[in-house]
C-alpha cells in the first residue's frame, strides 16, 4: 500500500500507524477531524504497508492505528 507523506497537509487529520521497523509515523489515509467524544477507529487491517522512512513492509491492525493532525509532519 502506498503512503501519503508528500500529500499531508496541516489542518487535516490522518489515520496513522507507527512503523514496526523504525517507529516513525506513517500517515496512510485522510480522516475526518475527531470530535470531543470520538468513536473508535473503524478500519480493517492494513496489509503490505511500506514505510517511506525505512522500507519495512508490515501489516497493521486497527488497535495500533490512531488519528493525528497533519501539522505533526513537515510540509
Amino acid at each position: 500500500m502506498r503512503v501519503m507523506m508528500k500529500g499531508v497537509q496541516s489542518g487535516k487529520w490522518y489515520l496513522v500507524v507507527d512503523c514496526a521497523g523504525c517507529g516513525e509515523p506513517i500517515p496512510f489515509a485522510e480522516a475526518t477531524p475527531p470530535v470531543e467524544k470520538s468513536d473508535p477507529i473503524r478500519c480493517g487491517t492494513i496489509a503490505n504497508l511500506t514505510c517511506p522512512h525505512c522500507g519495512h513492509v508490515g501489516t497493521y491492525a486497527p488497535a495500533v492505528m490512531s488519528l493525528r493532525p497533519g501539522s505533526e509532519w513537515p510540509a
